[in-house]
């Protein structure tokens, strides 16, 4: 399998285009075996006719016309030209004078390259349902409460890293979609309904991760949730067994994750993370430890399931490198391992080629995907995602049933009524080149003000930046004397799996506009406290 398998060859550029009102649609060019002198019409033809034939281009659906097609994939427009009037001729797409060209009703049996199958037709991952009652389950003592939370949000300096912008959401839009949806659908929408989520806004992200993620789903592959949280916790719950239960998380990560599977009766495994990601070396090792032990010792099970953030890893910002997630599917694939794939803040890549998730290489079902719309809409709105062999799914949208019975119909199908119209993608390119703008503001600042104390990389996707300290600088100091100042950071030690030192800061630069990011900075600088000698 070709190792650029994961990365999407049609972004060269994140310049904003006016009326934007379709999802872009990431194509990979099939790759010829060696000494094959294919064309690139050929390669073109063949990736298009393959997404088509997996159900991953469905009939009815528009492709892109050949001019922005050819720019995208850096060739001329009359290569592009000639490759669909190829796919036309084989039946697979069919021409529309002054409208396009669109994917035929009734496309022709081939054989397409080897992609993920449709999510409806993988085979099941591992699952269980189940809860029992009695103590406060462990781990969770260190969950901040609502007034410390609330605290942190008032600071005018924040820069926790991960928060996005409210101030630019679409407020005025969302408010009159969901006028719009109460008005023609108020006595449904405020009745009960379908606990998976509104039908619609299922419907209008099957299509966009169709689309700009390369998922092979459709409406009834998706569960809505209220927020990514509440998704992870569903998850953990449904491939837990009563305390039995292992899930091999990043050493470096996500806590909140981390508390909702230690709730949920998961026993937690760190694996190492470095510069390209997890160590699935280190991972594959430990599990073939484990399965040589079993036999002598009770407590020598592999993982149940492996929870990663390959786009953007969290905190560090890494990306997982693509021989890596070739291994790591690999490994599930071979040890019958869940991967639960929190995909955070996918829309937010300003440079270079944007990775395509391990869900869109998935074929033999076993990845569980998590999104979320509160990076890229609002937190506020509670909207997160999953989308995972449908066996999976009911298992999920039962245990939903328990705590939640459902989400707000009102206003997924508000939601759903952005999409359709294209303005949550306009949305997106405006919200990418604000967030572009301000991680360039930040990396200067931070270069100007405190260059002698940090190092860091400059994400090319993301919210946030993993900047290492000075090991001379107490950085444990130095956060609680910006906080004293009204800014906040998050020192690298809230990410670690175990107690221990980690000079690294986390910096958030989506939150705040240009002007308060460099006044944060400033402020973050005659905060610091003076090295020790050594």
């Amino acid at each position: 399998m070709d190792q650029n398998l994961f990365f999407n060859r049609t972004s060269r550029s994140t310049r904003y285009t006016p009326g934007v009102t379709e999802w872009r649609l990431n194509l990979e060019l099939a790759k010829g075996e060696q000494g094959d002198e294919r064309t690139l019409v050929t390669r073109i033809a063949r990736t298009i006719s393959a997404d088509i034939a997996r159900g991953r281009l469905r009939p009815g659906a528009r492709l892109p016309g050949t001019r922005s097609l050819a720019q995208a994939l850096g060739v001329g427009r009359g290569t592009v030209v000639t490759a669909y009037d190829e796919l036309a001729a084989e039946g697979w797409v069919r021409g529309e004078p002054a409208r396009g060209t669109f994917v035929a009703e009734l496309p022709v049996v081939a054989r397409p390259r080897r992609f993920a199958p449709a999510a409806g037709q993988r085979a099941s991952v591992p699952t269980r349902a189940g809860f029992e009652l009695g103590p406060l389950p462990p781990g969770l003592a260190d969950v901040p409460g609502d007034d410390e939370l609330l605290d942190e949000l008032d600071l005018p300096y924040n820069l926790s890293g991960g928060l996005p912008d409210t101030a630019l959401a679409p407020a005025s839009a969302l408010a009159r979609a969901y006028r719009r949806a109460i008005t023609r659908r108020g006595a449904a929408l405020l009745d009960y309904g379908d606990g998976r989520g509104h039908p619609r806004l299922r419907a209008a992200l099957a299509a966009m991760l169709a689309t700009s993620r390369g998922l092979a789903t459709d409406a009834d592959d998706v569960l809505i949730t209220r927020g990514s949280q509440m998704a992870l916790w569903l998850i953990a719950l449904a491939l837990s067994r009563s305390g039995d239960a292992r899930v091999a998380v990043e050493r470096l990560g996500y806590r909140p994750a981390w508390q909702a599977m230690r709730a949920c009766g998961a026993t937690l495994q760190p694996v190492a993370v470095d510069d390209e990601g997890l160590d699935v070396d280190a991972l594959a090792a430990s599990i073939e430890q484990d399965l040589s032990s079993r036999s002598s010792s009770s407590t020598g099970a592999p993982p149940r399931a492996i929870y990663v953030t390959p786009h953007h890893q969290y905190p560090t910002t890494v990306t997982l490198s693509a021989p890596r997630r070739l291994r790591l599917l690999e490994l599930a694939r071979r040890r019958r391992v869940a991967i639960i794939e929190d995909d955070y803040d996918n829309e937010f890549h300003y440079e270079g080629r944007p990775v395509l998730p391990l869900a869109s290489a998935d074929r033999s079902g076993v990845v569980v995907y998590v999104g979320t719309l509160s990076k890229v809409v609002a937190p506020g709105l509670r909207i997160g995602y999953v989308v995972a062999p449908r066996p999976l799914l009911e298992r999920l949208a039962r245990l939903r049933r328990v705590i939640d019975r459902q989400g707000d119909l009102a206003t997924e199908a508000a939601v759903a009524e952005l999409i359709e119209e294209g303005e949550l993608q306009r949305h997106v390119w405006r919200m990418r080149r604000a967030y572009h703008a301000r991680r360039d503001a930040l990396a200067a600042a931070l270069t100007r003000e405190l260059g002698g104390t940090l190092e860091f990389t400059v994400p090319r996707g993301g919210m946030s930046m993993w900047a290492r300290v000075d090991p001379r600088v107490d950085v444990e100091r130095w956060a609680a004397r910006a906080r004293e100042r009204e800014v906040l950071v998050r020192p690298g030690r809230m990410y670690m799996f175990q107690p221990a030192t980690c000079p690294h800061l986390r910096l958030g630069f989506a939150r705040l506009p240009e002007p308060a990011l460099l006044e944060g900075v400033r402020r973050l600088a005659a905060a610091r406290p003076r090295r020790a000698r050594g």
